[in-house]
């Protein structure tokens, strides 16, 4: 049987009451924090221990007497219950972005990029800042239409990229470059391309006050932005 919903919400709760005893528990205290039979809690606790999210292991009973089986997460749990709570955030933070993309399709270019440069100040956290850089930036590529099918294939490589650092600075200079060719073909290179390479300063700076696990979180949430389909049409 596949990871569920139900059995990922065990291993959070087994990896919580080890994290609180600082050892392995017992099935039981399992059942009694869920609220099911100790039973059920044994029987899926094992199916899980076949599928390598769990291990189980002898403790010596305080009190004497025969050793009592316990569980605790292994490594492969621990990295499911990191990567669903990435996953939940990344959906919220997407959800406000798109709240977000909305509000500034009814300002021009040049107000879009301003709003991006004061947000770099008045946004406390750094990943936020950096996240809030990469939207502007979208919203821009989407105001000059530019056509993502012609890039798909560097965009799809670029994002396969194992380093997030490496693939953040990639897209993002992939879609700076694109803007300013795009720019600088109309009336609006003098108003983008300024702001745009502070946009691109500060950015590189925000990278660097990340720690390797925010650039992953941001990673996968400029992927999701830029895979985004929030059409808002020509500049007029």
């Amino acid at each position: 049987m596949g990871i569920t919903e139900r059995r990922i919400e065990f291993i959070r709760v087994l990896s919580e009451l080890c994290k609180r005893y600082n050892k392995p528990v017992h099935y039981s205290l399992v059942a009694e924090a869920l609220g099911v039979s100790k039973w059920t809690a044994y029987d899926l606790l094992t199916a899980l221990k076949d599928e390598g999210y769990v291990e189980c292991v002898y403790t010596l009973n305080e009190r004497g007497g025969r050793s009592t089986l316990a569980f605790r997460v292994t490594s492969k749990g621990e990295c499911l219950i990191s990567s669903e709570e990435r996953r939940e955030n990344l959906s919220k933070i997407v959800e406000d972005l798109k709240g977000k993309f909305r509000s500034l399709s009814r300002l021009s270019l040049n107000e879009v990029l301003q709003v991006g440069l004061n947000d770099t100040y008045t946004i406390k956290s750094p990943i936020l800042k950096a996240l809030n850089i990469s939207a502007i930036l979208f919203i821009i590529s989407q105001k000059l239409a530019i056509n993502w099918e012609n890039i798909s294939s560097t965009y799809k490589t670029l994002s396969a990229s194992i380093d997030p650092q490496s693939g953040l600075l990639g897209l993002t200079a992939l879609l700076i470059g694109i803007i300013v060719a795009k720019a600088g073909l109309n009336r609006y290179s003098n108003v983008i391309n300024p702001k745009i390479n502070a946009l691109l300063n500060r950015y590189k700076e925000l990278l660097n006050e990340l720690s390797n696990n925010e650039k992953e979180i941001l990673f996968d949430i400029t992927k999701e932005i830029y895979r985004g389909k929030f059409l808002i049409g020509e500049e007029e």
